[in-house]
This record gives C-alpha cells, structure tokens and sequence, in this order.
C-alpha cells in the first residue's frame, strides 16, 4: 500500500480513479472536494499545502503554473485517451514514477506521463 496521495484534476475520469485506489493511493476528485469548473492556482496551492500531488491532463493551464507556483508535483498526460484506452497501463506508469522518485523525488517536477508510458510499453 503506497499511502501517497493524488488529486485528480476534474476531467480524469471514475475508473481511473478507483484503479489508483485498488493500488493503495489516497485519491480525491477535485470535483468532489471542491465542485465543478475549480480555480487551477487554488488547485494547486491546495495541493502544496496538503501534501497532494496533482494529475491533471490540462496542458494548457498547469504547465505554465508549474514554472512560477510551488507544489507537491504534477503528473500529466497530453494523450486525452489514455485513461480510457489503457487505465491498466496508465496506472502501472503511476506506480512506477512513485516507485522511481516517491512523492517527495517529485516536489516542484512536472512528470510527462506519456513519455513514462511510452517508456515502459515499448
């Protein structure tokens, strides 16, 4: 059992997040634990302070949030299908990055999930 802790950004999906959860991760929506269409920079301070690491396939907006706000770690993937068309594989690459650096290896990184999947798969 990891016991590290992840907050799902709002468009990761349900079997995504019970897959994490059967593998030990204390997981959250953010969409549970602060309701739809959440603040990305209030996401993120409240993953610093929390001690949570966020994933997130929100590109767009975490990226350049990465480069000027402090935080636990982002782990995000570009390919939007991925959850859905390999949830299993998806989160065996999640293991492996908490494997590799654990949660604290991770703090201020953003980890691409892509490329780890891409690593591990070929």
């Amino acid at each position: 059992m990891t016991g590290d802790r992840i907050l799902l950004d709002e468009h990761v999906g349900r079997i995504f997040e019970r897959l994490l959860s059967e593998r030990g991760y204390d997981v959250v929506q953010a969409k549970d634990q602060f309701g739809e269409h959440t603040n990305d920079v209030g996401l993120l301070q409240w993953c610093a302070d929390e001690t949570v690491v966020l994933l997130t396939n929100n590109a767009k907006d975490f990226e350049p949030l990465h480069r000027t706000h402090d935080h636990t770690g982002m782990l995000l993937y570009y390919d939007q299908k991925l959850p859905d068309n390999d949830p299993e594989g998806l989160a065996r690459t999640v293991d492996e990055v908490f494997n590799q650096y654990g949660s604290t290896g991770i703090e201020n990184e953003l980890v691409d999930l892509d490329e780890w999947y891409d690593w591990l798969h070929e």
